[in-house]
């Protein structure tokens, strides 16, 4: 029950912040036997929560001891059956509680091996920490040297590895979309056997763990970098899936990476030059009817608006008013905390990557007081009634839903007010953005895909 009451809160955590969250490729995690789920980690917790949603199978972190300061992050790590270990840039600070950081790496590769011995799903971030860029960080040895020491262990059962990709649109920015891409997985004893005499260790399994990472991943130097090459794959996905671009986007990630490259080697040839005035009058199009620059889902609303795509329909059935007074219940009881949340969020984070972070936890703590404040005056209210505070309760089941509605419904009225404004633009604009539309269209055909 612990276990499924992290997942729910966890769920409810991704869905709240951001406004798209596609799992692609799920069916690619085996469903029996013992499993290693790595993943990249641009964005702290968001990036745990969404490996969480990788597989209907419980999942067991290796994460470190460095978070486990509180008595409630303890309870949820004995709970998940998380797997702690130390880290060198903590041991200062281990080394200061009295915590033998020796002991606790040996006793965590005992764990993984008596983990995967028992066929469990043992997820990681070989990166050991935030790496606050799309592109995939220095990668640490220890995860492949846990693993190799569990088969070197005459195990029974071989193990499978399953990359993930967390591929943000805009990782700190509510409202933004998401996507998780599972890799191939691969078997571990057949990579043993592949290799090349005293290429077995850990340093090259390692190398394969970044191999295996890269094709899951957005691979830019910074957030800002691939914003031109994100906006291409958002426009190309929109023409190719317009009913749902999120699906068509990852596998446009490598294709994406040809046509960038091609126009770097063009300089500021005809073919760079526009490649980059599409993606930026694409962007800026997005960006003025009220979406976000490099979402597959607004750039697929933006073709649907100037009648370049009309079928099938990316705008969210139904009318814009429908749900309305349930969201404003919604809205209304949650935007305290809400706001709240966030403002503290961005007051006592150290770093870019703790704000979101910081809005998951402590903003949780939040939550739920303030779910206690609304169910206590609830209940004195029914009291002044003559009727039974336990009614009041029932809030407490009802409220998270009424949250869910009232973010759901923030999201259709995005969608019908971006379609909304660009089909109320004046004829010179409309026709500026089919004429950039149609110069995407060709320069992608210049560049036909695999």
């Amino acid at each position: 029950m612990s276990r499924r009451l992290v997942s729910w809160v966890a769920a409810r955590c991704l869905r709240w912040f951001y406004r798209a969250h596609r799992i692609m490729g799920r069916e690619r995690v085996p469903a029996t036997g013992p499993v290693l789920l790595i993943g990249n980690h641009p964005n702290d917790l968001p990036d745990v929560i969404a490996g969480l949603s990788t597989t209907t199978r419980p999942v067991r972190y290796i994460a470190t001891v460095s978070v486990t300061s509180s008595a409630a992050a303890r309870r949820t790590y004995e709970a998940m059956g998380v797997i702690p270990v130390a880290r060198v840039r903590d041991a200062r600070a281990m080394k200061a509680r009295g915590v033998d950081m020796v002991a606790v790496n040996a006793a965590a590769a005992a764990l993984v091996v008596q983990a995967l011995a028992g066929g469990d799903v043992v997820g990681v971030f070989p990166e050991g920490g935030v790496h606050d860029v799309p592109e995939i960080g220095r990668l640490r040895t220890g995860v492949a040297d846990m693993v190799l020491r569990y088969l070197h262990a005459d195990a029974k059962n071989d193990v499978h590895i399953v990359p993930f990709g967390l591929q943000y649109e805009a990782p700190r920015t509510p409202g933004s979309d998401v996507i998780v891409q599972v890799g191939e997985p691969f078997s571990l004893r057949a990579w043993l056997q592949s290799q090349p005499a005293g290429q077995t260790g850990a340093a090259a399994l390692t190398a394969r763990f970044r191999e295996a990472l890269r094709a899951v991943t957005r691979n830019a130097a910074t957030w800002e970098e691939g914003t031109t090459r994100d906006e291409l794959v958002a426009a190309r996905a929109a023409q190719l899936a317009p009913c749902d671009p999120l699906a068509a986007a990852p596998a446009l990630v490598a294709h994406a990476q040809r046509v960038a490259a091609a126009a770097h080697a063009d300089g500021p040839g005809p073919h760079a030059v526009r490649l980059r005035t599409v993606a930026h009058s694409l962007a800026r199009a997005v960006e003025r009817a009220g979406g976000i620059g490099t979402s597959a889902l607004d750039h697929a609303r933006l073709l649907y608006a100037l009648d370049l795509q009309r079928q099938p329909d990316p705008v969210p059935r139904g009318a814009p008013w429908t749900g309305l007074p349930a969201a404003l219940i919604g809205g209304v009881m949650h935007a305290p905390a809400w706001w709240l949340v966030w403002h503290l969020a961005h007051r006592s984070a150290k770093a870019r990557a703790d704000v979101v972070a910081r809005s998951f936890v402590p903003g949780l703590y939040i939550m739920v007081a303030w779910y206690g404040l609304v169910t206590l005056a609830a209940a004195g209210a029914l009291m002044a009634w003559g009727r039974s505070p336990l009614w009041a309760l029932f809030l407490l089941v009802t409220l998270p839903r009424f949250g869910d509605l009232a973010m759901g419904w923030r999201a259709r009225y995005r969608a019908y007010r971006l379609v909304a404004r660009v089909q109320g633009w004046s004829t010179p604009e409309r026709q500026a953005l089919c004429a950039a539309a149609a110069a995407l269209r060709e320069a992608w055909e210049a560049t036909p895909l695999d």
